[in-house]
Order: C-alpha cells, then sequence, then structure tokens
C-alpha cells in the first residue's frame, strides 16, 4: 500500500487529496513539520531532508512534494489531474514552478511569520512579504481571468498545489479581495469535498 509521511498541516494535505481524488487507497504516517518524528535517522532514511511529505510506493521512495503529485497523477491518474497533450504539459509544468519559484517563498514566509510567533507576529516581515506577493499575483490574476482551474481548463495536480500555498498567506491576514479571479479560484480547490475529507484526518 502507498505510504504518505506527513500531516494534514503540512504539504502531505495536497498529496492526500491528490490520492482520495484518484480513489487510491493509503496509509498516511501522521507527522508534524519541524518535529523530532521528522528529524529522526528512521525518517531521514526515507528522506534525507528532514522534511515533509514523502511517499513510499512499493520499491519507489519519493519526496518534493509536485514531483509526488506528477507521479501519483501519471501512473494513476488514467487521464484524471493530468492534461492531455504536450502543449498542456508544459504549461502546467510553466504554472507549477511559477508558483514554487514566486509565489511558494513568501507566502510560506507570511504562514511561519503567524504559526511560530514567539509573543507578537513580525508584521514588518509578513508586510514586506506581501510585497512580494504584490509584484506577482497581478501575472495569476491576469491568467485566471474567465478561468475555472488554473491549466487546460480542468481540475490537475497543479491545482491542488497551487491552492495549498496560495492559502497560507491567507493565515496572516493577506486579502485577495483586490484579486478576484484568484480569491473565486482558490475557494472553488479549497472547498472541494476532498478537501474536507482530508482535514477530517487531522490528529489533534
Amino acid at each position: 500500500m502507498i505510504k504518505v509521511y506527513g500531516s494534514v498541516y503540512s504539504r502531505a494535505s495536497m498529496v492526500m487529496c491528490v490520492l482520495e481524488t484518484l480513489g487510491l487507497e493509503y496509509e498516511n504516517i501522521p507527522m508534524l513539520p519541524r518535529s523530532e518524528e521528522a528529524q529522526s535517522d528512521e525518517y531521514r532514511a526515507i528522506n534525507p531532508t528532514g522534511k515533509l511529505p514523502s511517499l513510499v510506493d512499493g520499491d519507489l521512495v519519493l519526496w518534493e512534494s509536485q514531483a509526488i503529485l506528477f507521479y501519483l497523477a501519471r501512473k494513476y491518474g488514467n487521464n484524471a489531474l493530468w492534461v492531455d497533450n504536450l502543449e498542456q504539459e508544459a504549461d502546467l509544468y510553466r504554472w507549477s514552478l511559477f508558483i514554487s519559484n514566486q509565489i511558494e517563498v513568501p507566502a510560506l514566509d507570511m504562514l511561519l511569520a503567524i504559526k511560530y510567533a514567539e509573543g507578537e507576529p513580525d508584521q514588518a516581515v509578513i508586510d514586506r512579504q506581501a510585497q512580494t506577493l504584490a509584484r506577482f499575483l497581478p501575472v495569476l490574476e491576469n491568467h485566471l481571468q474567465g478561468k475555472e482551474f488554473l491549466v487546460a481548463d480542468k481540475l490537475t495536480v497543479a491545482d491542488f498545489h497551487a491552492a495549498a500555498v496560495l492559502s497560507w498567506p491567507k493565515v496572516s491576514g493577506f486579502d485577495f479581495q483586490t484579486y478576484p479571479a484568484i480569491k473565486g479560484w482558490l475557494s472553488r480547490i479549497l472547498t472541494l469535498p476532498v478537501q474536507k475529507k482530508v482535514r477530517s484526518q487531522a490528529v489533534a
């Protein structure tokens, strides 16, 4: 059986959403980021970075969340959560890389400024990273005009990855009101029934 290492409160959530959407059975081994379990010798034998998530599928041991998503869609999707031709595949890579390279670092810094704050969050960090987002979000806003999904007019793994990343700034109070296309798309993806199903697996 496929094993997924990582908590619902980590990037493992997007992997679990894809597994649930594809109807695949899996075992979740819940771990929190920066936890003792994630830094243990046992886990580092699976993922030497000590980060989450990791996936074990038979003899395959895979880490890096997007690599896991691409693998699952290509191996098990039967055209679900993937695209139909090379041109669309290039577009999927383009927007996935855009999210990773331009959005993920400021989004994560905003989340961490709240999650690991000792006392009051560092508002200067939040404001600085919000300015970085303001540089790149108009590009995504323009792309999503009149679109229901990120690429290929269908739900793909790119939507699950991007929506997870863009949900992080919301924790710090970032308002997507000035980006209505992003806000609508983000709401559609985050309220999919599979999202609720995965969240219900959270361990207190």
